[in-house]
């Protein structure tokens, strides 16, 4: 299996990784701002909609909707796509750092067996036999 930075597409194409069926590349990391656009476009369109129906009940609803919470919805729409965006990305970093933090572990641990070997046993916090 792949390790996480040999799976990044960096360079490679979106719609190329898209249709990888055996999930070799990692594209969600460029499909980000895709998505939050698209995001904001459905958010915007749903906004506009409700505002519509909204003036359909009554000139009051309408307005109520258009001035004040036609604006906070998609505001609340846009800041929860962003969030849950951020958190995905999130997930991502912490993985690819957590795989870079295991390769340096294993280098450590080669080096340090190296001198743990080389280095006498230093018992000093075992009970000397002459006190019993």
């Amino acid at each position: 299996m792949k390790r996480l930075h040999e799976m990044r597409n960096d360079g490679g194409s979106l719609l190329s990784g898209l249709f990888d069926r055996r999930f070799t590349t990692v594209i969600t990391t460029q499909m980000v701002p895709t998505i939050y656009t698209l995001g904001q476009l459905l958010s915007g369109m749903a906004t506009v909609y409700v505002i519509f129906w909204a003036f359909q009940q009554s000139w009051i609803s309408g307005l109520a909707w258009l001035c004040l919470l036609g604006p906070a919805m998609f505001l609340a729409l846009v800041v929860t796509i962003r969030v849950m965006l951020e958190f995905v990305l999130t997930v991502f970093r912490i993985a690819f750092f957590l795989e870079a933090l295991g390769g340096q572990i294993e280098s450590i641990a080669g080096q340090t067996e190296d001198i743990h070997q080389d280095l006498p046993r230093i018992r000093f916090w075992r009970k000397s036999a002459r006190g019993k």
